[in-house]
Formats: structure tokens, C-alpha cells, sequence
């Protein structure tokens, strides 16, 4: 049992007993043990606490003697739907359980519910136990009623934006089985679009019209327009500003312009992007961005202005919340000056992109159960006018799972493979591959390993394989500490292939806004100072 508060007053220590032994009998009689004896021990602690100790004999148990387990109504007609509804499972002769009972009669129950049998209802639900001859006999007669459809959908509020792009966010449409579950869905893909204040998805199901259910979905709208001023901190660009402004429904078309303008102390940038839906599948857009920006790191500093445009197809059915998988085409303009230790350089790249990304998590705000992969490939052709022709893929990826409430486990990977016709020196950084920061390595600095040049010099690689894991202890809900490994490097070839280590710990909290990590991680190959590392992140890192 729990601990209870205790204030060691001989008075309170009773009542106590008293309340435990009462909670005792409830729980042995849940498992059928109604005959159950017991004696107690109170044992003093120095602290002044005690413990009471319990010798329980179980006695003779109820036994389920017969069981009468039907379902009625409509849904024999649709037996493939019939089979779907879990077998009961007490058997005659099994000791009564009832917390199996009672959790059969609600899964049972919600399970036709949400599949348009919204009048379901237990037309006999009885548990008859003599306890003097130790039997019990089980009556459950559920009645489905009649299944209703989804009917007329009527959208009230929100005025200026177009109705066919807030019937994208809708997991349900006329004729569908009328589903509670798809309605909580839609309720919440609008909570999440930034531009509704309230949002209300209700069905009628007092006033079907025959079996059809009307929903009216009801919505008050945000302010289009949005600005934010923030202050951060990452450990790969140190302590920074960020300007934040959005117009979400540009020309009254539900177009998206999103401007930022960073300043940090490795990195001051400014970009725009303009995202504009098609179709009728949420997540369906065309894109166009620009930004320019000014790196600099330990090993490369970069001047790059870029310009990309072109489309992503959402692949995810959106009644499905936790996952999102997309792919998504550019065609990509880079311009770039910049200097990689010591040497200087610049070059001109026009390139088309393909990028999958996949995302299923029970909870993106609390990532502990779930995966995500994240690939691109991408290449140039001097034929384009660019500097040299490449072919460039990485991959991404993490895993994570609970072991148990108290304890959770994950790894996470990068690969990546380049080829290039002619030297390094004509790729900007961001096409080069290097290992170190807190995503990488995060023993070591952001971006500052990888192969080097006849003076010693790191210069970036053409292959990449990084991998790490760690493990998680839960002190809270929401708070955990951990510990991770991390192996790998930026490379030219297998042969040089050059593995660095690092190992750490750290802690999480799962907030509101998302995960907050904070990591101590040491290098064990090859360690520079500082020989313990700070890296911190904060949100979902897809």
C-alpha cells in the first residue's frame, strides 16, 4: 500500500489502520477473495514514523459460475464489426475478477460508441455472488441500437476564411459512421492552427434527422496577424533574439507569410517563408522561402542568401493526430562566401531537393514513445550554372520507448553520404558534413570534427554516421534525469574513418511548450577543453 501522512499521534495512527484495512477488503473482494483474513503488526520507526505490517490468508475465492454474455441489436448485421469486440474474459469456473469485468463493460461500451452506435446500452448488466457457496453468475446483455451516420456539417464563425480550407481540418465528412473520437480529432487539428480562439465541434445527437447526426462546427478567430518578440539560448549559437511576425490568412486565401530575424552570438539571420494550401488534404501546400545569413563557429564562418520554392504533400491521413509524414520538393538557390579554417572560398548552387519526413508520437509535447525519420537527397549540375556537381542524401532519426512508467529508453542516428566532382573547398558548410553539437556529438563543439587537410585543418567530410542512446529515469510525470552514449564522426572513407565518443547525463522536463533538456556530456576520444560540455535544447528536435 502507499505511504500515508502520519503525525505520530497514537490517535492518527489508528485511524489510519482503520482506513488501510478498509482499502484492504475492497481490494482482495475486486479479485474475488471476499473470505480473505488478516492480521496486522504495527512496527515503530526511529524516525517516528511506522510501518504496519500485513499477514493475509486469502481463503476460499468466488468462482464465476455461469456467464451470460450477449450482443444485440444492429450490429449483427455487420458481423466483421461484431468479431472486432474483444471476447469476455471470465470464463465458469475462472476466480471472479471484476476489475477485468467492469474494464470489458466499459471497452466494450465505448467501442460501439465511437463507431456510430452512439444509443449503445447494457439492457442487462448484472453480477450475482453468493458468497456463502462461494459462486458468482455474470449477466451482460449489450444492446447496440440502431448506428447513426454523420449528417449535415454546418461551419459558424471564423467568416474571413475560406470554408474549403477549414473543411481540410475535418476527420469526418456527410454519410461517414458517426464517431465522437473523429469529432475530439477535428476539434483539436483547429486548436492547432494557430488561428482559431475557440473552437467547439459538436453533434446533435439529441435530434437526428432519421439516423444521421447534424454537426455544427462553431469557431471565433485569432487575430491574423501576429507578432513576437523572444529571448533564448542554444548551446550550438549561444544566447539570442528572435523577431517573429505572421499574417495567417494573406489576401484572405489562408495563406501563410512567417518573417524571422535572429540575432545570437554565432549567428544573425533574417528569413521569410510564404506557404500557400491546395487541395483538400491538410498539411498540402506550395512553399517559397528566402533568408540570409551570417554563421559563424569555431572551425567555419558563411555568409549564405538562399531562395527555394516548390511543394509538400502531406502522406498522413489527418484523423490520425500522432502521426505526420510528408514529402516535400524544392528547387533551391544558394549563394554562399565563406571560410573554412583558415581558407576562403564562395560558390553558387542550383539545386533540386526531395525530403520524406515521417513523425509518430503518442505526444509530441512529452516524446517518450514513438519514432521519427527524416531523409533527403539532393544534387546539382554545373549544366544549372552551379559551382560543381554533387549528389548529396542524410538520413535522420530517433526512436523511443517506456520500459515501464518509471523508465524509458531511446537511440537516435544520422547518416549521410556525398559525392562531389572536384575538392571539398567548393561546397559551402552546410553541404559538408561535420560531427559535434548537441543533436551530433554533443562531447564536442557544434560542427567542429570531421576529416582535415595536410595542415591538421578540419575541412568537412563526404560521409557521416553518428548514433547514440540513452536511458531515462522518471522522478515525475514530467521530470527525468538520464544518461547517453554517442559514437561516430564526419568522414572521407571507411578507412579514415576516425570514431569519437562521448558519454553523458542530464535532465528532462517535459513542459507545456515541449521537452527542455539539459545535458553534461564529456569527450572520451580525443577530449579538448572544456572537458565537460553544456548542451541545452528546448522543443521537439525533428
Amino acid at each position: 500500500m502507499p505511504s500515508l501522512p502520519y503525525d505520530g499521534k497514537e490517535s492518527r495512527l489508528h485511524e489510519l489502520i482503520l482506513s488501510s484495512n478498509l482499502r484492504l477488503r475492497d481490494a482482495l473482494q475486486a479479485y474475488g477473495y471476499y473470505h480473505a483474513t488478516w492480521h496486522s503488526k504495527t512496527l515503530p520507526l526511529k524516525n517516528g514514523d511506522a510501518v504496519v505490517q500485513y499477514d493475509i490468508a486469502l481463503g476460499q475465492p468466488i468462482r464465476v459460475r455461469n456467464t451470460d454474455i450477449r450482443i444485440l441489436g444492429t450490429i449483427t448485421e455487420a458481423p466483421s464489426l461484431r468479431q472486432r469486440i474483444k471476447p469476455f474474459p471470465l470464463s465458469n469456473g475462472n476466480i471472479l475478477d471484476q476489475v477485468s469485468y467492469e474494464t470489458w463493460k466499459d471497452q466494450s461500451l465505448s467501442f460501439l460508441r465511437s463507431r456510430g452506435y452512439i444509443r449503445a446500452y447494457y439492457q442487462r448488466h448484472e453480477l450475482l455472488i453468493d458468497k456463502k457457496n462461494d459462486w458468482a453468475d455474470i449477466y451482460l446483455w449489450l444492446n447496440s441500437g440502431e448506428r447513426f451516420r454523420v449528417g449535415s456539417i454546418s461551419i459558424v464563425g471564423a467568416e474571413r476564411y475560406p470554408r474549403w480550407f477549414i473543411e481540410r481540418y475535418l476527420t469526418f465528412k456527410t454519410g461517414d459512421w458517426y464517431s465522437p473520437d473523429a469529432l475530439s480529432v477535428t476539434e483539436s487539428n483547429l486548436h492547432d492552427a494557430n488561428r482559431f480562439e475557440n473552437v467547439q465541434v459538436l453533434g446533435d445527437t439529441a435530434h437526428p434527422v432519421d439516423t444521421a447526426v447534424p454537426v455544427t462546427v462553431k469557431l471565433a478567430s485569432l487575430p491574423e496577424q501576429h507578432l513576437k518578440v523572444g529571448v533564448g539560448y542554444s548551446t550550438n549559437i549561444g544566447l539570442n533574439g528572435i523577431l517573429y511576425y505572421d499574417n495567417y490568412n494573406m489576401f484572405q486565401r489562408a495563406q501563410h507569410l512567417h518573417v524571422a530575424v535572429q540575432a545570437a552570438q554565432r549567428t544573425r539571420n533574417i528569413g521569410a517563408t510564404y506557404t500557400w494550401p491546395i487541395g483538400s488534404t491538410l498539411g498540402s501546400e506550395y512553399i517559397a522561402t528566402t533568408s540570409f545569413q551570417n554563421e559563424t563557429y569555431q572551425i567555419w564562418s558563411a555568409n549564405e542568401l538562399s531562395a527555394a520554392i516548390g511543394r509538400r504533400w502531406a502522406l498522413a491521413d489527418n484523423a490520425r493526430k500522432n502521426v505526420n509524414a510528408t514529402i516535400q520538393a524544392m528547387f533551391n538557390l544558394e549563394q554562399a562566401s565563406y571560410t573554412v579554417s583558415g581558407i576562403s572560398d564562395s560558390s553558387f548552387y542550383l539545386y533540386p531537393s526531395v525530403t520524406y519526413r515521417v513523425q509518430n508520437y503518442r505526444n509530441i509535447l512529452r516524446p517518450v514513445s514513438g519514432f521519427y525519420v527524416q531523409a533527403t537527397a539532393e544534387g546539382a549540375s554545373k549544366v544549372w550554372g552551379s559551382t560543381s556537381n554533387f549528389m548529396r542524401l542524410r538520413v535522420r532519426g530517433g526512436w523511443d520507448q517506456m520500459l515501464s512508467p518509471d523508465w524509458g529508453i531511446g537511440a537516435r542516428a544520422s547518416l549521410g553520404a556525398l559525392w562531389l566532382h572536384g575538392p571539398i573547398r567548393n561546397l559551402p558548410p552546410d553541404l559538408r558534413f561535420f560531427g559535434g553539437g548537441q543533436n551530433s556529438l554533443p562531447g564536442y563543439a557544434y560542427e567542429s570534427q570531421g576529416p582535415t587537410d595536410a595542415q591538421g585543418a578540419v575541412v568537412g567530410g563526404r560521409l557521416l554516421a553518428v548514433a547514440g542512446i540513452h536511458i531515462d529515469r522518471f522522478i515525475t510525470h514530467d521530470w527525468a534525469v538520464g544518461a547517453f552514449y554517442d559514437a561516430g564522426n564526419a568522414f572521407d572513407s571507411f578507412s579514415s574513418f576516425h570514431v569519437l565518443q562521448d558519454i553523458g547525463i542530464g535532465t528532462r522536463w517535459y513542459s507545456p511548450v515541449g521537452p527542455i533538456i539539459l545535458d553534461l556530456a564529456h569527450p572520451l576520444i580525443a577530449p579538448r577543453a572544456p572537458a565537460v560540455r553544456v548542451a541545452l535544447s528546448v522543443g521537439f528536435n525533428f
